[in-house]
């Protein structure tokens, strides 16, 4: 059995870029392209990767990604008080991806970047392979903790930020990402074990 190991990103703000983040914020309020360019800017990346991991379909992620940014720009006017960008914008994206999956009764699938797993992949076939395995795992998974994992490994959300998004306490969420690593390294076994299961 080939060892795995799963990383992670935590937002890592600085005092600046907070500042920065809440400055372009309060422009895209007033109504500032460019101000709302710069968040397209940051963040077009991670919801990318965050959609097409939900979607499982890099075209249809990106129609998402650019919905999601229209709704945030129609809607930033009306926002009030303060806000995290980062959670809220994950929280459009999360909700397109819904309805996407609602109008298409689609499977959730969830593929994550290769960096996500370490492997000893010694060449293509065997990379493919354990990639396989990590697309049948992610399938297998409930959303409850499917959902949490991709925020944090693919959107780079920390703890805090996840919970906004899923409208829970940060407990909560630590405690379903701590279910989810352990619901995804069983699951992970079980296909290594079974390589043909589908």
């Amino acid at each position: 059995m080939s060892e795995f190991a799963l990383t992670y990103e935590t937002a890592d703000h600085t005092a600046a870029a907070v500042s920065e983040e809440d400055g372009w914020v309060q422009r895209a309020r007033a109504g500032d392209i460019e101000a709302f360019d710069a968040i397209m800017t940051q963040y077009e990346g991670r919801l990318l990767r965050f959609l097409s991991g939900l979607v499982g379909d890099v075209e249809v992620a990106q129609e998402l990604c650019q919905d999601t940014f229209l709704a945030a720009y129609q809607a930033l006017p009306r926002a009030q008080g303060e806000m995290r960008l980062s959670a809220w914008l994950h929280t459009i994206a999360l909700n397109k991806a819904r309805s996407h999956h609602r109008r298409r009764k689609l499977r959730l699938f969830v593929p994550l970047k290769d960096d996500e797993f370490r492997s000893p992949a010694r060449d293509l076939q065997e990379g493919v392979a354990v990639d396989d395995a990590v697309r049948r795992t992610l399938q297998r998974m409930p959303r409850q903790y499917a959902h949490p994992l991709l925020l944090q490994t693919a959107g780079g959300l920390s703890c805090q930020e996840i919970a906004e998004v899923l409208h829970c306490s940060t407990g909560a969420a630590k405690v379903r990402l701590m279910r989810a690593r352990e619901s995804f390294k069983k699951i992970y076994e079980d296909e290594e074990r079974e390589p043909c299961a589908s």
